[in-house]
């Protein structure tokens, strides 16, 4: 019973809707979480995840630009523009989506929590035991996966010479509510617990899942570790995990042999490690969030197309300028790596672990130990697959040229698929190769002759301006926790013509 109450109470502090289904379906049950059965449902129905909803937050980089034909009335005004109120819509009011996705990550977590820390309970009154570890290998892998991405939105990108003093986010491990709000843990912490939660992840989910795409499993915790390490620049480990997930069942998709007619991307492709199907609630892919404006769906708010400088980066002989996008008449570049509307088994392209990730972790991190040879072949393995065997072409590069080739050749893979916006937060504290940018975002505005471009709004290089890379936590959630969390400064940003 005690397990039980606080179970209700970490409910209610995360309330949202996903909660009050949570409450629906166990604040009646006086004997909670009493078996296996119990936990696997939790897991299941509150510590997955149904929809990538962080979706809105995932067009701030250089890889996209509001379309425009998109709708006049634009939701998410504030997180495409870097504008001091990331809350801001362009129309009046605010965004309300923009604090429920800070709230149902730590939603998911509660229910995590709740699941872990029965875990023993149930252990001692001889449940399964196999399968007490596998879900417990489940829930560690999703803890530290959403800490992964609540710390990458909200807290400052991982400096290792600052790591232990730089802000993250809130880390809360148990379901119990503690007596007083929780501050911030700094960037160094939680990239600990996620490494920690990672490692538990890895063996215990040995020989579990195996065959899933939509479920947790061993290659899944390797795949992010070895993303972790590459944040952290622990390159050395980097490569030791994208090694372990290389030699698993997962392969390359050769696109000389893709058929046009299938999405790239599936859960069902060789490629495909970790996602979130996408069947039941789809409008988090590309493809909703992107559309043809010769047939876009009325009264869309949302639109957005490739940008140019991303389209630039692309050799014409490249195949997945076929297979990741849709070009329109107009000439406009859409994504479409998880197929079109009504595609059969989509995957979500916002939550999507890939192989070809791992290979680039890999190249990108023997790059930097200056292990070239070896940092060239990892990446000719994937480029081959990339290119026909005629046009695949040598690389001579060493040291800063390699590493930059190696970041375009993983902005072009991986690019709509939430890896963009980290990776240039990376960089730009990278300890050997740092690197920033400047990024233009065109802004337009309607009359009673139509649109028209009315100006871009800039964002400067990391080193300029830190604060714009870093999402404000929400005003509600400051307020609820009286103050003891609070935001850096972001500065204002006017339309510059």
């Amino acid at each position: 019973m005690k397990t039980f109450v606080a179970v209700i109470i970490a409910a209610f502090l995360f309330a949202g809707t996903s909660c009050k289904k949570f409450l629906a379906a166990y604040s009646q049950n006086k004997t909670f979480l009493q078996t296996v059965d119990d936990l696997e449902e939790v897991l299941v129905g509150d510590g997955y995840v149904k929809d990538a909803y962080w979706v809105n937050n995932a067009f701030m980089d250089d890889d996209a630009e509001y379309h425009p034909q998109g709708g006049e009335k634009f939701l998410l005004f504030g997180i495409h523009f870097w504008q001091q109120n990331p809350e801001q819509q362009s129309f009046v009011g605010q965004n309300s989506l923009y604090a429920v996705d800070y709230r149902l990550l730590y939603q998911n977590i509660a229910a995590l929590n709740t699941v872990l820390l029965n875990i023993p309970l149930l252990r001692e009154k001889n449940a399964p035991a196999d399968r007490l570890r596998r879900i417990s290998g489940e829930s560690h892998f999703l803890r530290a996966y959403y800490y992964f991405l609540l710390v990458s939105m909200y807290g400052q990108p991982y400096n290792s010479a600052t790591a232990e003093t730089d802000f993250g986010v809130p880390l809360k491990l148990t379901p119990e509510v503690e007596s007083a709000p929780l501050s911030r843990a700094s960037v160094q912490q939680v990239f600990k617990q996620m490494e920690t939660d990672l490692l538990d992840a890895e063996k215990e989910l040995n020989g579990f899942n195996e065959a899933s795409a939509i479920r947790a499993n061993q290659a899944t915790a390797q795949a992010l570790l070895s993303r972790l390490y590459l944040y952290r620049e622990d390159y050395a480990n980097a490569v030791l995990y994208a090694n372990k997930v290389i030699e698993k069942r997962y392969k390359l998709k050769d696109m000389n042999a893709w058929t046009p007619a299938a999405p790239f991307n599936s859960s069902t492709s060789p490629e495909v490690i970790y996602s979130i199907p996408s069947e039941a609630t789809p409008t988090s892919n590309m493809c909703y969030m992107m559309q043809d404006v010769f047939t876009v769906e009325t009264g869309v708010w949302i639109n957005y197309r490739a940008s140019d400088d991303l389209k630039s980066i692309f050799s014409n002989k490249d195949l997945r300028l076929s297979a990741f996008f849709k070009i329109t008449d107009n000439g406009d570049f859409l994504a479409r790596k998880s197929g079109e509307k009504n595609s059969s088994n989509v995957v979500t392209d916002l939550s999507t672990i890939r192989l070809p990730e791992i290979y680039l972790n890999k190249a990108e991190a023997l790059a930097i130990l200056d292990r070239n040879e070896e940092a060239i072949a990892t990446l000719q393995e994937l480029r081959k697959n990339r290119f026909k065997p005629a046009d695949l072409t040598v690389i001579h590069l060493s040291g800063a040229p390699l590493v930059e080739f190696i970041r375009n050749e993983r902005r072009r893979e991986l690019c709509f698929e939430y890896h963009r916006w980290f990776d240039l937060r990376r960089y730009a504290v990278n300890s050997k190769y740092p690197f920033g940018r400047i990024i233009r975002h065109i802004s337009y505005a309607w009359d009673i002759s139509g649109r028209y471009e009315e100006g871009y709004y800039e964002l400067r290089p990391y080193a300029e301006e830190p604060a714009a890379y870093v999402l404000p936590v929400p005003r509600s959630e400051i307020d609820f926790g009286r103050g003891v969390i609070s935001n850096a400064a972001r500065p204002a940003r006017n339309l510059m013509h």
